[in-house]
């Protein structure tokens, strides 16, 4: 008996998400307007991530180092010293405590 309780309770989690992804399935299947929807949203994160990318955010590295070596070099460089930097002094908005 112990096996049958261990095969029924090994399929039903399964079971359980099967359903769960046809009710998803179904639902984007019966769509109308969501379809369009979803297609705009693809377009804009496809601008976003890809163009952008592309005219905002440079690769930096491989333009000022030749190497990969040259580029880790330069990588540990900055996190060194910028882990070594002293904090910075409260501003305006800050109050230091006596």
């Amino acid at each position: 008996m112990a096996k049958q309780s261990d095969i029924s309770d090994k399929k039903r989690p399964r079971n359980l998400i099967r359903r769960v992804a046809d009710l998803y399935i179904d639902g984007f299947r019966s769509m109308t307007v969501g379809r369009s929807l979803w297609a705009i949203i693809l377009i804009k994160l496809a601008i976003l991530f890809l163009v952008f990318r592309l005219f905002f955010f440079p690769d930096l590295l491989s333009r000022d180092y030749p190497t990969d070596e040259d580029r880790a070099a330069a990588v540990r460089g900055q996190l060194i010293d910028r882990g070594s930097q002293p904090d910075r002094q409260p501003t305006d908005n800050q109050h230091s405590t006596p």
